[in-house]
């Protein structure tokens, strides 16, 4: 979860504009929206805290909620083989989410929680799914039942409300509702950001208390299906998000085996883990006790790799490797940078005992050839 270091609204995260942004601007804004939230007078957890862990209460809490759809965002289809497909699903999909008015309807003052447009609901779920595809997931998740998506929006209320974030917030708290607090146990949360920025932020996974990447487990877990998003604006206070991760899945696809961020293929130099460093290889079941990590730029070899404590086996999606690389460069390349990830000495459950995967760092400058009218690409 995503706290900032005040309550006070001068300092709270600078957000993209409402109206539909220029790409040049959206290109700096899309890759710092987290930055932001971690700034001048970060917090000793760095600005994150724990993500939300997979136990039965929450499970058996979520999976009435799962039922059905209350809007779906687009499908979202990418070749990440593709330069041209990556970076049309940029400019085409990713931008624009950035662009879609909140239109929240709640009140603090009253306490109600409200909705936000449900364009805005369908974005950011929409961006979750520009995120899977790029990893080689499916792009497929829809929307949880309206019933859960009020819960994450009681939920993200009462975090700006009260101007701190928790997965247990307790009756005490000012806008309290079982709803939401049965939303919070179950959701990825943010106070700084809202919306399709505070997806973002999930997926850097930037905060000493987040070596497990477990936000960006939730989003990149194979079976996810269904979530539900609540979003409050910060009009009164704090922008706040609560996306529910948890209690959505479906089956699990048949590839890929294995997840990475950065993923194989184009990767969109916006979109890398600028604030956190934190690259990462997920296998269900895997051990990655004596799993060691080298790395390329250009073929030329970079330093040693740091590695996060394991995580594993603790309810935060698929057992996953966390390293810290030595020279990336997380600012616009000045051409395509290829980095090689070869990952040695992992072993369970089928996982390679070496394996090894191309990560291109792209400047996607060029508009699209077209607009996608129906979120797919092909």
């Amino acid at each position: 979860m995503i706290r900032p270091n005040r309550r006070g609204r001068a300092d709270r995260p600078t957000l993209l504009p409402r109206a539909t942004p220029a790409p040049t601007a959206v290109l700096t804004a899309c890759a710092l929206a987290a930055s932001a939230a971690v700034g001048a007078g970060v917090p000793p957890d760095g600005g994150l805290a724990a993500p939300p862990r997979w136990q039965a209460d929450t499970t058996a809490r979520a999976a009435a909620a799962a039922a059905t759809t209350a809007d779906d965002a687009a499908r979202v289809w990418i070749d990440p083989t593709s330069r041209d497909s990556v970076a049309n699903a940029y400019f085409g999909l990713f931008v624009p989410q950035s662009g879609v008015a909140a239109g929240w309807t709640g009140s603090l003052a009253s306490c109600t929680s409200g909705t936000t447009a449900a364009a805005y609901h369908a974005a950011t779920i929409e961006r979750v799914n520009v995120f899977r595809a790029l990893a080689g997931l499916p792009g497929n998740v829809t929307a949880m039942a309206a019933g859960a998506v009020q819960g994450a929006q009681d939920a993200a209320l009462m975090f700006t409300a009260n101007g701190q974030i928790s997965h247990a917030p307790p009756p005490s708290w000012r806008c309290y509702t079982a709803a939401g607090a049965g939303a919070a146990a179950a959701s990825n949360v943010s106070l700084g950001l809202a919306g399709p920025e505070a997806v973002v932020a999930y997926m850097d996974d930037y905060g000493s208390g987040n070596g497990m990447v477990g936000h960006r487990r939730w989003i990149l877990y194979p079976p996810q299906a269904q979530m539900a998003s609540g979003s409050v604006d910060g009009a009164d206070g704090w922008p706040s998000n609560a996306l529910r991760v948890i209690g959505g899945f479906g089956s699990r696809p048949d590839t890929p085996a294995g997840v990475a961020w950065p993923p194989p293929g184009y990767v969109p130099w916006q979109l890398l883990p600028s604030v956190s460093n934190r690259w990462s290889y997920s296998w269900p079941g895997a051990n990655f006790a004596n799993a060691r990590v080298t790395m390329t730029r250009n073929g030329q070899a970079l330093g040693a790799v740091s590695y996060e404590p394991l995580a594993n086996d603790v309810g935060y999606g698929d057992n996953t490797l966390v390293w810290l690389p030595q020279g990336v460069n997380y600012g616009q390349p000045a051409g395509d940078t290829v980095y090689r990830v070869t990952i040695d000495g992992a072993s369970g459950n089928g996982i390679p005992a070496s394996l090894s995967y191309a990560v291109v760092v792209f400047h996607p400058e060029a508009r699209p050839e077209r607009v996608f009218g129906d979120g797919f690409d092909g």
